[in-house]
């Protein structure tokens, strides 16, 4: 699952970064904000302020301000029960695409795990199948695993750069024909993780270096950067992939509640299975 989480996140955060110009928060804040706004109950289409503060782990005041920018730049709207996303804007060619992305990324996701013997014998519900459960069911495996992370990974930014370099790690390991585990040929550089994920390079490395030295999830090679076998290996890691690996079990059932067609995924990609993600 590991390979098939960070492909999911890398994937989601490279088009969103893309769209929201590498302002980690603001994407976070607008995919809660979608999350809620596709919900069927009036009451529930909207969240507050307060409400997203918790959910990100962020403080009230940045939270508000990125609600306050998101509502200038039209994408959102205060509503009665809290902010939500206006209804033109799931519309619009872009935001359109990144839903449609998501969606997608979330397909090849459970599709990937049913490969590996998740979900054997599994069937849906018997009811229609609504895209906007697979749209849901992303943003709700990226809050899991941000809400596993907290004591790890403090904020969206090192969890995204870790996943990345994690992704990018295997990646290269498996294109070198060694699908399990990865060393320092398989490094990625500071500078190809800033143009594949929209951020400045000087944030990157000034994040890299301090996952590196505080977290100690990551070990700077010659060629760039790696996840530390020895941090992989520790108590605290294993039971961070157990607890991320249990609440998205628990996503993935209710997408499969709500009609998700979990013994045939690939039936309901949209635009297809994403490209990957590519560092050069």
């Amino acid at each position: 699952m590991t390979f098939l989480l960070a492909e999911m996140q890398t994937r989601i955060n490279a088009a969103g970064l893309r769209s929201f110009e590498g302002d980690v928060d603001r994407f976070a804040i607008f995919s809660l904000i979608v999350r809620e706004s596709l919900r069927r109950n009036p009451r529930g289409k909207a969240i507050s302020t307060h409400s997203l503060a918790i959910s990100l782990s962020r403080s009230f005041e940045t939270v508000r301000r990125h609600v306050i920018a998101l509502t200038e730049a039209g994408l959102c709207v205060r509503g009665q029960y809290g902010v939500l996303v206006r209804a033109e804007v799931l519309e619009r060619p872009d935001i359109a695409a990144m839903m449609r992305l998501a969606h997608d990324s979330f397909v090849s996701f459970v599709e990937g795990l049913e490969q590996l013997g998740e979900w054997s014998g599994a069937r849906p519900a018997a009811k229609p199948y609504d895209p906007q459960v697979g749209i849901a069911a992303s943003v709700d495996v990226m809050l899991a695993a941000v809400d596993s992370n907290r004591t790890i990974h403090r904020n969206w930014l090192d969890l995204m750069l870790f996943s990345t370099v994690l992704y990018a790690n295997l990646q290269r390991s498996r294109a070198a024909g060694q699908p399990f585990g990865f060393g320092p040929d398989h490094a990625v550089r500071p500078a190809a993780l800033a143009e594949a994920m929209s951020l400045p390079e000087t944030t990157v490395r000034r994040r890299l270096k301090l996952l590196v030295e505080e977290a100690g999830s990551l070990k700077r090679v010659a060629k760039g950067y790696i996840v530390s076998d020895a941090w992989m290996a520790q108590p605290g890691a294993a039971e961070t992939s157990a607890r991320t690996y249990s609440n998205i079990r628990l996503i993935v059932t209710h997408a499969v509640a709500n009609g998700f067609p979990i013994d045939r995924p690939a039936s309901v990609y949209i635009d297809g299975r994403p490209s990957a993600v590519q560092f050069v």
